[in-house]
């Protein structure tokens, strides 16, 4: 893992380091006007509805990007990076489609949603359960805390998307800023 981030260079890592940290920031964002505000989500009106309906559409957006970030750190055997690549372009469908459906109202993407979000949130169970059994075993509470935040979302869920993310950003930070350790033959 460490070798990898190492190799990113300066400009790399800090996009993708954005990148992980806007998703935790964004889930975190929905989170709490979804709890506190109480939108009306399904029929936005006020300004506040349709920033949750974006802030969820652009949580799912950037999960998605977040997992190729998480697949390059894990560099996962083929079955499994092909495993969260799907699940990456499940969960932009339905970033995608919950912006077109619900913040403008185009209702035949529904469907759309619906099944990017089984796709993604179960996916990322799936994910969770083949990182544990793997040298990836550390990053297990990253699609599993992001998982579970995509099944609890009108329940307060984002915060676990926040925890999941932010998690992973604070890996990403310790990770590069450890010292190299060359191993010395004896």
């Amino acid at each position: 893992m460490q070798t990898v981030i190492q190799g990113w260079s300066g400009a790399g890592f800090l996009v993708r380091l954005g990148i992980v940290l806007m998703t935790g920031v964004t889930w975190a964002a929905y989170a709490v006007q979804k709890i506190l505000v109480q939108p009306d989500y399904m029929d936005p009106a006020t300004l506040g509805d349709y920033f949750t309906v974006y802030a969820y559409s652009a949580s799912l957006l950037l999960s998605a990007a977040s997992l190729l970030t998480l697949r390059d750190v894990a560099r996962p055997l083929l079955p499994q990076a092909s495993n969260i690549l799907v699940v990456a372009v499940a969960c932009a469908v339905a970033g995608v489609a919950n912006g077109l459906e619900d913040g403008l109202g185009f209702s035949a993407f529904g469907p759309l949603y619906v099944i990017g979000v089984m796709v993604g949130a179960g996916g990322m169970i799936v994910i969770a359960v083949r990182f544990w059994a793997s040298p990836a075993r550390r990053l297990t509470f990253v699609p599993a805390f992001a998982g579970l935040a995509m099944m609890a979302v009108n329940t307060g869920g984002g915060v676990l998307g926040f925890v999941a993310w932010l998690g992973f950003g604070v890996i990403l930070i310790r990770e590069r800023s450890r010292p190299e350790v060359s191993r010395v033959r004896a």
